[in-house]
C-alpha cells in the first residue's frame, strides 16, 4: 500500500486517491507554488533584485525525465501544470477566454467528491483521445485511471442523490429531492456534469441523465410545466452558482441532440408558439421601421443595430461549420449561432416594444461591451466559432441586468423548439412549415443589421 500521506518529487505531485486530507495538501502545495511562480516571473519583469538560494522565490526546476508517471499521477500532474486551456477549446471556445468551460468544471469540483471524481475522469479520457502514449502499459493505466474514476463518481453520485432526496422517492423513475435549495442544486450539478461526461467521452446513452436533469429542476413533477415569465424566473432560480448555471445554459446551446435539461415534449406546444410569436414581433418592428423611413426620408440615417463592421456581426453572419478543435465533433455551431442571433434580437426587441424600459442606449452598450470581450480575445480567435459569442453570453455577458435569467431560459426553449423541429445539428427538413432554421436566422440577420426606427 503507498503512503497516505502526499510526497513530492520535484513538481510531481504523488496522491492518495482514497485520502480526502491527501488531496487537500497536494492543491494546497500547488497553491502555494504557483503564488511563488508569480511573485517570481514579476520580479523578473520588473528587473528586481535576482533571487538568492533558499529563497522561497525560486521556481523548483520541472519533472527530470527518468520519472515515470502511472495514470492516476498523471491526472494530477495534468491538474497541476492547467491543461484546462487545450480542454477548453474541444468545447468550440477559444482558449483565450478566461474562464472556459474546463477552468469552470474545475472550479465546481471542489464542491463535492462526485464532481471531482467526474472533472479527473473527464481529463483522464481527454489524455486518452490524444494519443499520446509511447507503449502499451501508459495507455492501458490510463484507461484504468478514466474508468476508476467514473466508476467512483457513479458511486459517490449515488450516494449523494440518496442523501439529498426524500425517503422512499427514489424508485428509479423519478427522483424527489427535499425542499432545501442547497441539495437540489448540488445534485443537479452532479447528474449534469455526469451528463457532460457520458455525452463526450463514455457515448452511452444519455437520455436517463437528461431525464434527470429535468426532474431536479422540477422538483420531481411529471407534469408539465405552466410556461410563463413568472414560472420561468422562479425555475431558473433553483439554480443559484453562476458556474453551473453558465455550463448548462451553454450545453444547450451547443449540444447536438434533440434532447435538454430544461424542456420535455409536454412544453414543445407552448415553446414553438413562442417562438412563431417572438420572430411575428420581429416582421412587425421591421415593418413599422421600414415604414417610419420611407416617410422621413431626409433624416440622417440611423445606425444598424449591429453594425457590419464589427466582429460580432462576423460571428452571426459566418458559415458554420466544423471546428478544427472539437476534435469529438459534439458541439454544434449551428445551434450556437441561432441561439445568440435570438439573445441578442430579444434584447433590442424588448426595449424597443418598452416592456424592459425606455432606456433606449441599453442595447447598444450590451453591444458595444460583446464587442470589446471579441476583440480582447483577438479578431481571429474570435470570428474562429460563433460558440465564442454564444458562451460569453450565457455567462450574461453583454445582457441587461433586467430579466436576464429568464431572457436566456425563454432563448433555450425557442432553440429546442428548433431543434425537435429539425433534422441533426439542426439541418432543415422538407417541410410546409415557414418556421425553420434558415428562416429564424435570416429574420434575425435582417432585423439586427437595419437602423432601429421607432414609432
Amino acid at each position: 500500500m503507498p503512503p497516505r500521506g502526499t510526497t513530492t518529487t520535484g513538481e510531481l505531485i504523488i496522491v492518495h486517491q482514497e485520502s480526502q486530507a491527501s488531496r487537500t495538501r497536494a492543491r494546497a502545495y500547488l497553491a502555494q507554488n504557483g503564488i511563488r511562480k508569480r511573485v517570481q516571473r514579476q520580479r523578473e519583469r520588473n528587473h528586481d533584485v535576482v533571487s538568492f538560494p533558499g529563497s522561497k522565490a525560486v521556481v523548483t526546476p520541472p519533472i527530470s525525465a527518468p520519472v515515470s508517471l502511472s495514470g492516476f499521477s498523471m491526472v494530477e500532474y495534468l491538474i497541476s501544470t492547467n491543461i484546462f486551456s487545450d480542454l477548453s477549446s474541444t468545447w468550440g471556445v477559444s482558449p483565450a477566454v478566461c474562464p472556459g468551460p474546463a477552468n469552470l468544471s474545475h472550479t465546481l469540483s471542489r464542491a463535492s467528491d462526485a464532481l471531482e471524481c467526474i472533472f479527473r475522469a473527464n481529463l483522464a479520457f481527454h489524455w486518452l483521445d490524444l494519443n499520446l502514449w509511447t507503449t502499451r502499459d501508459e495507455k492501458r493505466n490510463m484507461k484504468v485511471a478514466a474508468l476508476t474514476y467514473r466508476g467512483q463518481a457513479l458511486a459517490l453520485a449515488q450516494k449523494e442523490l440518496l442523501r439529498c432526496c426524500a425517503p422512499g422517492s427514489t424508485n428509479g423513475d423519478t427522483i424527489r429531492p427535499l425542499t432545501y435549495p442547497a441539495h437540489r442544486e448540488i445534485c443537479f450539478g452532479i447528474v449534469l456534469r455526469m451528463l457532460q461526461l457520458d455525452y463526450r467521452f463514455a457515448r452511452c446513452d444519455v437520455q436517463a441523465h437528461f431525464v434527470a436533469c429535468r426532474q431536479l429542476l422540477r422538483g420531481g413533477s411529471d407534469h408539465s410545466l405552466t410556461v410563463d415569465q413568472r414560472s420561468i424566473e422562479a425555475l431558473a432560480s433553483t439554480i443559484r452558482n453562476p458556474h453551473l448555471h453558465h455550463l448548462m445554459i451553454t450545453f444547450e446551446c451547443i449540444n447536438c441532440t434533440p434532447d435538454s435539461v430544461i424542456w420535455d415534449d409536454a412544453d414543445l406546444d407552448f415553446l414553438t408558439k413562442h417562438l412563431c410569436r417572438f420572430l411575428n414581433r420581429l416582421k412587425m418592428r421591421e415593418a413599422l421601421s421600414t415604414g417610419n423611413r420611407s416617410l422621413d426620408e431626409y433624416s440622417p440615417q440611423a445606425p444598424a443595430r449591429v453594425s457590419p463592421s464589427t466582429i460580432l456581426w462576423r460571428c452571426l453572419t459566418k458559415i458554420p461549420a466544423s471546428i478544427p478543435s472539437n476534435i469529438y465533433r459534439d458541439v454544434c455551431e449551428s445551434s450556437a449561432q441561432i441561439g445568440a442571433l435570438l439573445i441578442i434580437s430579444s434584447v433590442f426587441l424588448d426595449y424597443e416594444d418598452a416592456s424592459e424600459g425606455t432606456g433606449t442606449s441599453v442595447p447598444y452598450q450590451c453591444v458595444e461591451e460583446l464587442e470589446n470581450a471579441l476583440f480582447a480575445l483577438g479578431e481571429e480567435n474570435a470570428i474562429s466559432s460563433a460558440l465564442n459569442t454564444a458562451w460569453l453570453l450565457a455567462g450574461g455577458l453583454g445582457l441587461p441586468l433586467s430579466q436576464r435569467r429568464a431572457r436566456l431560459w425563454f432563448v433555450s426553449g425557442m432553440l429546442y423548439a428548433l431543434k425537435r423541429s429539425s433534422g441533426p445539428n439542426l439541418t432543415l427538413r422538407p417541410s410546409n412549415e415557414v418556421v425553420n432554421v434558415q428562416y429564424v436566422k435570416e429574420a434575425c440577420l435582417e432585423f439586427l443589421g437595419n437602423p432601429w426606427g421607432q414609432s
